[in-house]
């Protein structure tokens, strides 16, 4: 089993220069790849959780690792 982070990057909606990465781990058997698709989900969860963030940018990567950033 893998642990992947989806690393996004976020920023106050109320500030917009205020921003700040956020990584969420999970467990996956798929590889670095599936992220991509899986990410998702997750992202969406908890963007809805979090109404006064904005999603600016987003990639997944290992734990320690720097994300290859994909566009939100």
């Amino acid at each position: 089993m893998n642990l992947i982070d989806i690393v996004m990057t976020v920023c106050l909606l109320s500030d917009p220069n205020s921003c700040r990465e956020h990584r969420i781990r999970y467990e996956s058997f798929e590889p670095l790849k599936q992220c991509v698709f899986d990410a998702q989900f997750y992202i969406a969860q908890f963007m809805g959780d979090h109404p006064e963030l904005k999603l600016t940018n987003w990639g997944c990567a290992y734990p320690g690792e720097a994300p290859e950033p994909k566009n939100s």
